[in-house]
């Protein structure tokens, strides 16, 4: 396993499982409905309790790193499709819940707006995480502060974070990752999905994280 994958699989693991009981609370039904997982992979669902895993799970994304199609037998009804990341290729509430787990951070500010709106447009309720702005320590690149600083001076930086030592990325793949990365604050998830109760995941007292847990166009509040 790459070293990077080792490394983020073992810090994730704790949070991955409170996140698993979160919807297993949330979605005791989940392993009967259909689940998009958007910009998702095997990892998170590896972790997943047996009996939490969906008979119908859809995992989309705009490339293939590989890493997906190895899957576990546990995983054998794992669909993997690919999609250009402006319109998700599925009709109106096609999928009973859509789960996102870090991937709006990486989404241009200016097209996080239809984003959500095509969150909300495929599915009956959705689950949209984000690291958060507010954490002292920049998960993507494992550096403190690095995200609160002006940007040209985070860009000098990176190449000393976790991230690049453990994965030895070129310099052009190092500044191209800063540069599509862009932490949100509170506000910001609120104004991107207004109707969504927003819930915090904390370490230390810090907020790590925020979940946007909400309610599709298709569906009824409260169903």
């Amino acid at each position: 396993m790459d070293p990077w994958v080792a490394f983020v699989d073992a810090l994730s693991g704790r949070f991955r499982r409170r996140r698993s009981r979160v919807l297993r609370e949330r979605c005791p039904d989940l392993p009967r409905l259909r689940v998009l997982d958007l910009g998702g992979s095997r990892h998170f669902w590896e972790q997943m309790p047996e009996d939490m895993i969906p008979a119908d799970l859809t995992l989309l994304n705009i490339e293939d790193d590989g890493s997906a199609r190895s899957h576990t037998g546990r995983l054998q009804a794992l669909k993997i499709e690919l999609y250009d990341g402006t319109r998700i290729p599925y009709p109106d509430s096609h999928f009973d819940v859509l789960i996102c787990n870090s991937v709006i951070e990486h989404v241009p500010p200016e097209q996080r707006a239809h984003f959500c709106s095509e969150v909300r447009r495929v599915c009956r309720r959705y689950f949209v995480q984000t690291p958060a702005y507010a954490f002292p320590i920049e998960p993507h690149f494992v550096l403190p502060a690095i995200h609160w600083l002006p940007r040209p001076y985070g860009r000098r930086f990176i190449r000393f974070g976790l991230w690049a030592l453990l994965s030895r990325p070129t310099p052009e793949k190092m500044q191209s990752y800063f540069d599509n990365t862009h932490l949100l604050r509170a506000r910001d998830m609120r104004a991107l999905l207004p109707d969504a109760q927003l819930v915090r995941e904390r370490l230390f007292g810090f907020t790590k994280s925020y979940t946007a847990h909400g309610h599709g166009r298709g569906s009824l509040q409260g169903a």
